[in-house]
């Protein structure tokens, strides 16, 4: 009968004597999986419940994230059309550019930078994103590679402008376009006359500045002196090559004052008008020649 309890000793308070309680074996056994049992389902609550609390939180800090990004991408997709906009602009003021600088317009299909198929991978990529998001996302993700593209092209375009700007002002600068002096006038145009000194007609090269012994003689455009001397029937002479095939010639001088090789700008004083070699009174014997062809040097001069 002993088998089947458990004594148990306790002392009621101090100084008493220790007392024992008898509990059946039973009791004890089944009260003990009570509590091992009640342990074991508090654990396996809180593990689970703790996850799901975990998950939860998850959850809510996913959605607040997606709600970020889909505010953010709405911000993209104005920025990008603010870029569009400032794109087409750029494209207008081109436009006038490249007419400035005598360029070719770009046409519409041009500017269009169109490219080959979509990009079934990128798209493959937010295949999980929600309709209405990832149409936006295709949608800002297409319109900035377009911009980049047609960025790629304005700039291209802007260097063309410039080079192309630049050449021009370079050949303004070397392009014969004053009066080589600043007094006197035609006394003999371009063309064909009676030779003053044969007597016959004859294809006059140039055109003739009547002024006095001494006048100033003007570089028109900026060149390099070719030749500073004498030829037997022009007398002294200075020839100055301008570059893009634009030679100007100056006869008949009374002194020259500048050398072969010598830089000169336009508006530099370059000689002196004389008499010199076959001439019949004071003057400057002047000739623009293009291309190895001498022409009419009055097409040259814009003003005095």
């Amino acid at each position: 009968m002993r088998d089947k309890y458990f004594n148990f000793l306790y002392i009621p308070s101090r100084n008493t004597e220790p007392k024992s309680i008898r509990v059946r074996r039973l009791f004890v056994y089944a009260l003990a999986s009570v509590l091992a049992l009640g342990v074991a389902v508090a654990t396996w609550t809180v593990v689970r419940y703790s996850g799901e609390i975990k998950e939860t939180y998850r959850l809510a800090a996913v959605k607040k994230e997606n709600a970020q990004l889909k505010r953010e991408v709405d911000t993209f997709a104005e920025d990008i059309a603010v870029l569009r906009r400032q794109v087409a602009q750029n494209f207008d003021f081109q436009k006038k550019a490249r007419i400035l600088a005598q360029l070719e317009e770009l046409s519409a299909d041009v500017t269009e930078v169109g490219i080959g198929g979509a990009d079934y991978a990128y798209i493959q990529s937010v295949a999980h994103i929600d309709p209405e998001t990832r149409s936006k996302v295709l949608s800002v993700r297409e319109d900035a590679d377009k911009l980049l593209r047609q960025a790629q092209l304005q700039r291209d375009s802007y260097q063309n402008i410039i080079a192309r700007l630049d050449e021009t002002t370079d050949l303004q600068r070397h392009t014969p376009s004053i009066c080589p002096v600043n007094v006197g006038f035609i006394s003999s145009y371009f063309g064909r006359r009676m030779d003053p000194i044969t007597g016959r007609r004859s294809l006059h090269r140039g055109v003739d500045y009547s002024a006095r012994k001494g006048t100033p003689v003007f570089a028109p455009a900026d060149g390099v002196v070719t030749f500073s001397g004498r030829w037997k029937t022009y007398g002294k002479v200075v020839e100055i090559s301008h570059g893009y095939g634009l030679v100007t010639r100056y006869a008949h001088l009374e002194k020259q004052l500048v050398r072969k090789g010598q830089k000169v700008r336009r508006g530099d004083v370059i000689a002196r008008v004389g008499a010199s070699g076959k001439s019949t009174f004071s003057h400057l014997h002047y000739e623009v020649e293009v291309s190895g062809k001498r022409v009419d040097p009055l097409k040259y001069v814009l003003t005095r």
